[in-house]
């Protein structure tokens, strides 16, 4: 039996990754870290901190820790600093949170793409972020790296619609890690690595993650 948190529960992924959780009995304990409150459900726990998330974190030690946090810059209306604080700083901060509990595993959404040295913007905040992230030496880390991510938003993102179309339809072209990716797919895999983490650092492409998922599936 583990404990999971889960944060970013109210994003695509996030949300896939609570309800799986709760419908998966080898988790005995599942907490959403969130800044306004989800609807009730059984088993589940809400961690809220408002404005800033970080103040939701409690002192309890979880068996694995799972981060789905991400915006775009039109969420932001192209702020940088803003972007980076919510891609950047709030996975490096839950992450310390759970380095200093002694957190055994860590599964981050980050993006494909994802480099330091990058001249992109988007790319090079991610790979900042992996960077930190790798520096905090948690014994499992996971580090998902999907290309574009389907599911029903709760939002029109036109630009992101139109991006999913085109890619889909050529998707048999494209290398294989940078074919779309469902978001369940993406969620069930992120529980699977919870769930048998292992050890040192893993880097998740498209295939790796749904081979993971079907592990899931499959038990």
């Amino acid at each position: 039996m583990s404990s999971v948190l889960i944060a970013g529960a109210t994003g695509l992924v996030g949300r896939a990754a609570v309800a799986l959780a709760l419908s998966d009995p080898r988790f005995d304990r599942v907490v959403a870290l969130v800044r306004s409150p989800l609807p009730a459900a059984p088993r589940l726990e809400l961690w809220t901190g408002a404005p800033d998330l970080l103040s939701g974190l409690r002192p309890q030690r979880m068996d694995a820790v799972l981060i789905a946090l991400g915006t775009t810059m039109r969420q932001v209306g192209g702020d940088r600093a803003r972007f980076r604080q919510v891609d950047h700083d709030l996975v490096l901060g839950i992450g310390r949170w759970a380095r200093a509990l002694e957190v055994p595993m860590c599964g981050v959404v980050s993006a494909v793409g994802a480099d330091a040295g990058s001249a992109f913007f988007y790319n090079r905040v991610k790979g900042e972020m992996e960077a930190g992230m790798r520096a905090l030496g948690f014994p499992a880390l996971h580090l998902f790296q999907p290309s574009i991510l389907t599911g029903p938003r709760g939002e029109l993102r036109v630009g992101e619609r139109i991006g999913i179309a085109l890619t889909t339809a050529v998707a048999p072209l494209l290398p294989d890690r940078y074919r779309p990716m469902p978001h369940d797919v993406l969620a069930k895999a992120l529980l699977q690595a919870a769930l048998h983490p292992g050890t040192g650092v893993h880097v998740h492409h498209h295939a790796a993650i749904r081979r993971l998922a079907d592990q899931n599936t499959t038990g």
